[in-house]
């Protein structure tokens, strides 16, 4: 599988520790360059930066179609646009998006779009890890939002809803 991440699934993967997961779960994980430079220069000195920085196994790439890009900066970020545009020129199997914006985006261009929590749905499905509750509950606590409804169904999904 080839992934093409954006800077918030990057530093909420940082902020509980599971990083390397993304090297468990694909064949090539790429990142564009406004994602590497948000996340280890913008960010200097917070969670993800170093983690990012010192992850040879991330290819950081070169959008292609500048044009395209700026077209999608009317609604989205830099990073989040150059992930959407990098996915689509290297035929990414996924692009890891959160932001509703940049999904719906994604998704009108062709991409096929999975989250940070989907990811970890996946994960667990492959054995990578023996659960997700303990990560979305840690996700929670360092700051990602996760909708209520959403998490309850995410853990009847993976067989760990207590209720």
């Amino acid at each position: 599988m080839i992934l093409v991440l954006d800077s918030s699934a990057l530093i909420a993967l940082a902020r509980i520790g599971r990083l390397n997961l993304l090297q468990q779960l694909a064949r090539e994980v790429y990142i564009p360059e406004a994602v590497h430079t948000e996340v280890t220069e913008r960010g200097q000195g917070r969670i993800g930066s170093v983690e990012v920085r010192q992850a040879p196994w991330l290819a950081v790439t070169r959008v292609q179609d500048q044009a395209e890009v700026s077209r999608l900066r009317a609604q989205v970020g830099r990073g989040e646009a150059e992930a959407i545009i990098l996915a689509r020129e290297i035929q990414a199997d996924f692009v890891v998006l959160d932001d509703a914006t940049a999904r719906r985006l994604a998704v009108d261009l062709g991409a096929r779009v999975v989250g940070v929590l989907g990811l970890l749905l996946y994960a667990k499905q492959l054995g990578k890890i023996a659960a997700v509750k303990p990560l979305f509950d840690e996700l929670r606590t360092a700051g990602f939002f996760i909708d209520e409804s959403l998490y309850h169904l995410l853990l009847r999904q993976a067989g760990e809803e207590t209720t």
